[in-house]
């Protein structure tokens, strides 16, 4: 879910976060948890795993995997943006004690990745990404972007089948496209995995999580079949993005996102006059922005080709209702096509 640009100045306050987050272990108060609801839930039992996952999808699958056998800390809430986003002290506190990491494969785990394994020697690393072959997308030095402290992105590969000259003297590396969580088939594969490395720190449950992993993927099947029901008979196939989370949520679907963010930034002149005679050909009558970032591209785009902008959520806690929430939004946009 995968290379992203580093955080130098993450990097450089890690150690003095470490610090301050070890002196305080041994007076931790009661962690309270907040559910998929969004309330404040009393944590699972006391014996229970702590694992901790980079993003709150993550957090969803965990608990459906792990149940009452597991309490879920997750690094990034779900609004701020993970690439620049910097841990607080006690987070790196209770990511010392963790029993183990379930990794997305999000390159901002990277640059700390080794000083997390350094202070917490025995602490499992779980790769949910294993064993899935990502997209590529394209990673540039970015400085400029309309973006709310995002460093990276371009737009998808299906608008770029070769290396243009831009790309090459801004220096192009592809790279792998992270969101693998925002596909429901891809989600099984995570899951198994995750299921997999519960079970190899906890042998003792293994039928408990074997049998959750089992309801999990069911609950995967059912939802992919409504999403396919959903979005099968749209006679328009695509949909204009800000940021481009959803190629694979796209390619599961039959769909094509167009993404307006261009290497991480803003598009040019011509770029934007690309989308927008994109959008008129097609009859596009919605522009999809994100709750993490500005705006201002998307709703420029829509004032010029008379659309709506509507927000659509990543990284949204309550994972299966965000998505199906997803699909109904782009079918409401494409199901009135002339």
């Amino acid at each position: 879910m995968f290379i992203f640009p580093t955080v130098p100045r993450f990097v450089q306050s890690l150690g003095v976060a470490f610090v301050l987050g070890l002196g305080t272990l041994g007076c931790q108060p009661a962690v309270e948890q907040v559910g998929q609801n969004g309330q404040v839930e009393d944590a699972p039992v006391a014996d229970a795993m702590d694992i901790t996952v980079s993003i709150p999808p993550q957090q969803y699958f965990l608990e459906k995997i792990g149940g009452d056998l597991v309490r879920v800390s997750v690094l990034v809430p779900g609004n701020n943006d993970p690439h620049t986003y910097e841990p607080k002290p006690q987070q790196l506190a209770a990511l010392s004690e963790a029993e183990a990491y379930v990794l997305i494969g999000l390159g901002f785990e990277q640059p700390w990745l080794e000083k997390l394994k350094a202070a917490n020697a025995n602490m499992k690393l779980i790769d949910s990404a294993q064993g899935i072959t990502p997209l590529e997308m394209e990673e540039h030095d970015h400085s400029h972007g309309e973006k709310k402290g995002h460093d990276d992105h371009s737009r998808d590969d299906h608008d770029h089948g070769s290396e243009s000259e831009k790309e090459k003297a801004m220096g192009a590396v592809m790279v792998a496209d992270p969101h693998i969580w925002l596909s429901p088939t891809l989600v099984k594969q995570q899951a198994t995995t995750i299921a997999k490395g519960l079970t190899e720190l906890d042998p003792d449950n293994q039928e408990q999580y074997e049998a959750n992993l089992a309801a999990f993927l069911a609950e995967l099947e059912q939802l992919n079949q409504e999403l396919g029901q959903i979005l099968q008979p749209l006679p328009q196939r695509k949909f204009i993005v800000f940021h481009p989370s959803w190629a694979y949520f796209a390619r599961d679907y039959n769909l094509v996102q167009i993404p307006i963010e261009v290497e991480g930034q803003e598009p040019s002149a011509q770029e934007l006059k690309q989308l927008i005679d994109t959008a008129k050909e097609n009859n596009l009558t919605m522009v999809f922005g994100e709750t993490q970032f500005s705006t201002k591209s998307s709703e420029a785009i829509a004032a010029e080709i008379g659309a709506g902008v509507e927000l659509l959520d990543p990284l949204a806690a309550d994972w299966s209702s965000n998505l199906k929430a997803v699909a109904q939004k782009i079918a409401n946009a494409n199901s009135a096509q002339p």
